[in-house]
Parts: C-alpha cells; structure tokens; sequence
C-alpha cells in the first residue's frame, strides 16, 4: 500500500516537470526562428547597402567615384556594374591622367549637378552601350578632353558644355552614340570660347547654337539644321530626308560628301509655247539642279554657256516673229558649287571685296552639266491671197460642156452658117464675072 501511494504521490510532479520542459523548448525554438529571421533581414539589407555599382580591375567599389578613384596607370578603365544616381569628377590618383568609362549596358543619373565633370588636364573617353542621364543639370562638363564612342546622353537642358580659358582649352571627339537635349552643345560659364569640338558620328536630336567657332562635323545625323552650316566641314553637305533601316524617313539630315544632283539633266524647249530667256535661278528651277542640303555654298550656272543659250532662243523667237524656220539647237550648261562669301553684300558691292572663290577641297563630284534643246521649227505655209478691195473677182474658168444633144444642135446651126456664107460667096462672084 505505501509503495503503491508514493508511486501515485509522484506522478504530478513529473508531469510539471515534462510541461515545462515543453513550454521552455517551443519558447526556444521561437526565439531561435525570430532570431534567424532578424539575422537574414539583416544579411539581406547589408548587402543591399553594400552593393557594387563599379569596378577597377578585380576590385568593386560602392559608388563610380570611389572607384575612379582607385583607377591605376595600369588599369584605367572604371566599368558601371549597375544603374546609379551619382553625379561624379574625373579625379584619378596623382599620375594618372586618362580615363575609360565603360557604361556596360547601365544608366549613370546626374545628382545635383552634371553627370560627369572632366577638369582641365584631365581626359576621359566613355565607351559601350548605356545612358548619361543630366536631367535638370547637363550630362557632361568638360574642360579637358572628352572622347565619345559610345552611350546614350540625355539633359532636359544644354547636354555638354565646353570651356576654352586663358589658362585651359577643351577639346572633344565624338564618333558614336545618340545625343538628345534642347540644346546639345554650349559654352560653361566662365568661357571665353568652347574649345575644340570635332563631331565624326553619332546622330543629334537637338539644337546646336550660332557662334561655336570651333566646333566641326564631319559626319553624324542632325534633326535641326538651323545654324548648321557655318560647321560643316569644306567638303561637306547635307543629305536631307535620310532612309532608316526599315525603308521609311527617319527625319534626319545626314553630313556626307558635296554633291550637285539635277532632277532633269536634260530639258526641251518647245518655241510654240512661248520663249523667254532664262536666268540662272530660272535654269536650276528647270532642271530641279539642287545643292545636298545646307552646305555653306551656292550654285553658279556658266555665264558664257548661259548666254549662248540665250543667244539662241533670241533665233528661235524672232523665227516665230517672222514666220520662218528655226533648226533645233541644244546648249550644254555646266552648274558649279560655289563657296559663299562671308559678306552677301559683296556680289552686289564687287568693290567691297572679292567674288565668290571656287572650293578647294579635293572631293570630286562638285559639278554638274545639263542640256538644254530648243526644238525645230519649220517654215509655214503661204496662205491664200485674199481679194482686194475695189478689184472684181476674175471669173472662174467655166468647165467643158458636156457632150450630149445640145452639143449636137450647136454643130449643126454652125455648119448651116458656113453653108449661108458659101451661098454668098458664090452669088457675088458670078454677078462681078460678066462685068
């Protein structure tokens, strides 16, 4: 009995036992869980923070410009590993004087000021796929050197700006990329002139400003070509209402080579619809003879050739005056692309100056020839003489009788006559006989 009572005494105390081991190994097993997910929280927002968004090398940095500023004579290209809102300095470590930034397919966003700012002595050449952003704020200042292969760059603004001082002078080359603003290229703030900017490819969805000296294209696509004449190069023209890839207009104007096309090369002139001598805007109206697009040059037809072509549509209109024949003529008239002085008054004031100089450059293809024909005319017919005034019209000529019964009655009234007169005849020589 008292064995068996203290085996029943015992029971409770175990069980309280086992329930508290229970409470205490789920309150364990949630603090242990809460834990895990605080720490993987954690992880996960460290690593956010510390993301790579450029590389040097084999080292990544958490914003461009720390790693621009671990670039290396070495090693100077710094690689975008991620799209970022940085606005950053081309500051390399002391020696270092060149700089490569590859965009690598990612988007660099301007924060506070321009994207890129290049000092002086500095130069930076920007490759690969990828966006310079400006936003409000332009995506390049450049007092240095500027070398664009590649990239898309974009400002709601002036894009880049340039500065040529008493102290530094700016240069950009820019052979690739697509370039987008109100104003793609202007002078910084303190600038004396914007330097030396050479534009070799790339097509341009802006404006570019009257007055940049030393700016030249030498290729590329332009959508506004307000002012772009003075910059393109000597041997330069643009091509108007150039053809995308799919075949349709993409609206641009493309640099190439200067070049004369004529819509007609060859005209005729026909006299029976009137003459007139033709001027030389009036020959390239004719013949469709236009310039590529807005090349800093005009069109000049041959004076003397012109004129003989006026020489003989005088000919052919005192023919038509004079109602004779006119033997068809045609003129061979060369037009010429002539450069344009930097006076327009001078052609009216030749005294002011000299004319207008041929181009000098070494392209050919800058001249064109077209023909002009005035057909033949030939000489018309007499008409006929009218009557004059006061003077009988002379009687037709009346046409042969016919030969029928009448014709008969008149042969014979006829020969009774000459029976008659022979009757006479002899009557009176036999009363002279006896006599």
């Amino acid at each position: 009995m008292r064995s068996h009572e203290k085996r029943a005494n015992m029971r409770p105390q175990t069980q309280g036992k086992y329930l508290v081991s229970v409470v205490l190994t789920a309150v364990f097993a949630i603090v242990s869980l809460f834990g895990t997910l605080l720490f993987s929280t954690g992880a996960v927002a460290v690593a956010v923070e510390s993301q790579a968004v450029a590389q040097v090398g084999n080292a990544t940095y958490e914003s461009v410009q720390e790693a621009i500023g671990r670039a290396s004579l070495k090693n100077t290209t710094v690689t975008l590993l991620a799209d970022v809102t940085e606005s950053v300095t081309i500051a390399p470590p002391k020696g270092v004087r060149n700089v490569t930034f590859d965009l690598n397919g990612h988007a660099l966003q301007a924060a506070g000021s321009a994207a890129i700012t290049v000092p002086a002595s500095m130069q930076l050449t920007i490759t690969g796929l990828g966006t310079v952003a400006g936003g409000t704020q332009p995506a390049v200042d450049c007092r240095g050197a500027l070398h664009v292969e590649g990239g898309t760059f974009t400002s709601d603004a002036t894009l880049m700006r340039f500065a040529e001082t008493d102290e530094t002078s700016a240069q950009g080359s820019f052979s690739g990329g697509t370039f987008t603003a109100p104003t793609l290229f202007n002078l910084l703030d303190d600038a004396k002139n914007l330097g030396y900017v050479t534009v070799r490819g790339g097509e341009y969805r802006g404006m570019i400003p009257a007055g940049l000296n030393t700016l030249t294209l030498l290729s590329g696509s332009f959508s506004d070509t307000s002012n772009l004449a003075p910059y393109l190069a000597d041997s330069l023209g643009l091509i108007p209402d150039g053809t995308s890839g799919d075949g349709t207009g993409d609206g641009m104007f493309h640099v190439g080579d200067l070049a004369i096309s004529s819509k007609q090369t060859s005209v005729e002139l026909d006299p029976a619809n009137g003459l007139q001598q033709l001027s030389a805007d009036d020959l390239l109206t004719l013949t469709g003879t236009q310039l590529n697009g807005i090349a800093d040059y005009r069109l000049v037809a041959d004076s003397d050739q012109l004129q003989a072509l006026n020489d003989q549509i005088d000919r052919a209109m005192q023919a038509m005056e004079k109602r004779k024949a006119f033997e068809a003529v045609s003129q061979n008239i060369t037009i010429t692309a002539v450069r344009n002085t930097s006076d327009d008054a001078i052609d009216a004031n030749p005294s002011r100056g000299a004319g207008p100089q041929l181009r000098t450059s070494d392209h050919d293809g800058i001249s064109t020839q077209v023909t002009v024909t005035i057909k033949a005319v030939a000489e018309p017919e007499e008409p006929d003489k009218p009557d004059e005034p006061g003077k009988p019209a002379e009687p037709k000529q009346q046409p042969d009788m016919p030969r029928t019964g009448s014709a008969i009655q008149a042969l014979a009234v006829a020969s009774f006559l000459l029976l008659v007169a022979a009757a006479v005849c002899a009557f009176v020589t036999s009363r002279l006989r006896p006599s």
